[in-house]
């Protein structure tokens, strides 16, 4: 038979669990706007009936209930939702790299402009017109020698911002590379503290928390696959590209890192980005800018066809001096062009005549240098004339950037819906938060009110039995 106190350890449990999931519900609605936070449940169950069969167990109506335990604080998070959140809060990291960095270099450019590369090359065009209606004014070869020196430093100032824009994208290429080894490292060190808490058989709720935040922070600057191995104890192995970035079994943390040309390695073992920060950031320093179709080489495909084109016909005419064969500009590639050292020297070398007869009234010459604006040439792989090739690298330019940021807003929102999505599974919602307050402390006052009955029923074996007729 069952002890006479035997209803009160009944009711105390009740007390103790539906107190227990009442500070669980308060600190649900404390944590209710805190970044990453999975709102938790206490798991409830029958605790063992009485009584346990054995040899000399009455033979009587059984079993009887002796309460309810809390088996435990359960987080509310679905992981299939977090991988897809991260997989698509990766390449939202991408295009939002892309974005930021194409958007400042289109700004940069800012075609059409009156003093952008393209207006200097229409004035320098239409300053061998002049010259060649006037080719004995010193005026007239003055303003070829100028609007020149404005093309070259116009192809110069090109040329160091996109430099620069290179430049700013290592920075935040070494930047994110510095973050993400720091949240491995963090993620290593939560690892270790979870398992110790796990092996004292509780649950580090607020732990995986806060890993899971940093996980998403990691996979925000490149797509991470997280697994848990078996026998880790709650630990998790984070790689990239195949390669384990944080080793759970061995609670290592191989390195991740970009070389000089873009590669990417974790632990010394090259990887390739899908997706990512990161992957956006390298694309744009060694893709789009850079690389054998990036802008800087078609910026210098320009200037080459320039000096090439013009140096050609220059050199076919006769300067006011009667030389020939006079280059009008030097060197090679945006960065390298410069007026040749003779037309620096004297207005003298600029060959406007097309024949030594010609010379000094004559401009055929200074004529065909003018239609060298209308020539189709071989640029970059394509047949087309100088100012129609700057134009397209304009164009691409302003293609890129605003595809970039098209897609940035597309997957903004295909982010956003996902979130809210694992919001609806993980978030804390205050009205439910609300309705289950009221629940426990419904059942918290009932298991008090058992307890109190209990109480008066033990009063009355105690102080009222064997005294009943007196």
């Amino acid at each position: 038979m069952g002890s006479t106190f035997f209803g009160l350890n009944t009711a105390l449990t009740g007390l103790t669990a539906q107190q227990k999931a009442l500070y669980t519900t308060t600190h649900n609605l404390a944590n209710a706007s805190t970044e990453g936070y999975t709102r938790q449940r206490v798991t409830m169950a029958a605790a063992p009936a009485f009584a346990n069969p054995s040899a000399n167990t009455m033979l009587s109506a059984g079993q009887i209930g002796t309460g309810v335990e809390v088996k435990a604080f359960a987080r509310l998070r679905d992981q299939f939702i977090d991988v897809q959140y991260r997989q698509q809060y990766a390449a939202m990291g991408q295009w939002d790299a892309r974005s930021d960095q194409l958007g400042r270099i289109n700004q940069v450019i800012s075609e059409p402009s009156d003093t952008g590369l393209s207006a200097a090359l229409e004035r320098f065009w239409a300053s061998w017109h002049a010259l060649s209606i006037a080719p004995e004014s010193a005026s007239a070869r003055e303003a070829v020698r100028t609007t020149a020196d404005t093309v070259t430093a116009a192809f110069k100032s090109l040329n160091t911002q996109l430099t620069q824009a290179q430049t700013e994208t290592d920075a935040k290429i070494a930047d994110r590379v510095s973050v993400a080894n720091s949240l491995a490292a963090q993620v290593n060190t939560l690892n270790q503290q979870i398992a110790k808490v796990v092996n004292l058989g509780q649950q580090p709720n607020d732990l995986m928390d806060e890993r899971d935040r940093l996980l998403d922070q990691l996979g925000n600057i490149a797509l991470i696959t997280v697994t848990t191995p078996s026998a880790t104890n709650g630990k998790v192995s984070v790689s990239i590209g195949g390669q384990l970035l944080v080793d759970s079994t061995t609670n290592a943390v191989n390195a991740l890192a970009v070389d000089s040309s873009g590669n990417v390695t974790v632990g010394g073992t090259g990887v390739t980005l899908t997706d990512g920060s990161l992957r956006g950031l390298i694309d744009v320093r060694y893709s789009v800018i850079g690389g054998t179709s990036g802008y800087l080489a078609r910026l210098d495909n320009l200037a080459n066809a320039l000096v090439s084109s013009v140096n050609t016909q220059h050199a076919a005419g006769y300067a006011l001096d009667g030389t020939t064969g006079n280059s009008f500009f030097t060197g090679s590639g945006a960065a390298g062009i410069a007026l040749h050292s003779g037309i620096v020297g004297s207005l003298n070398k600029i060959a406007a005549a097309s024949t030594a007869a010609d010379v000094p009234g004559g401009a055929g010459n200074a004529v065909l240098i003018a239609q060298v604006k209308n020539l189709n040439q071989v640029i970059g792989g394509t047949t087309t004339t100088v100012d129609g090739y700057y134009q397209s690298i304009v164009s691409k330019i302003g293609i890129d950037a605003d595809q970039a940021f098209r897609l940035q807003l597309v997957q903004k929102g295909v982010t956003d819906a996902t979130a809210n999505r694992r919001d609806a599974v993980a978030g804390v919602n205050m009205d439910e938060e609300l309705s289950e307050m009221v629940k426990f402390q419904k059942s918290y006052n009932a298991a008090a009110r058992m307890m109190t009955t209990i109480d008066e029923m033990l009063e009355t074996i105690v102080n009222r039995m064997g005294i009943v007729g007196r």
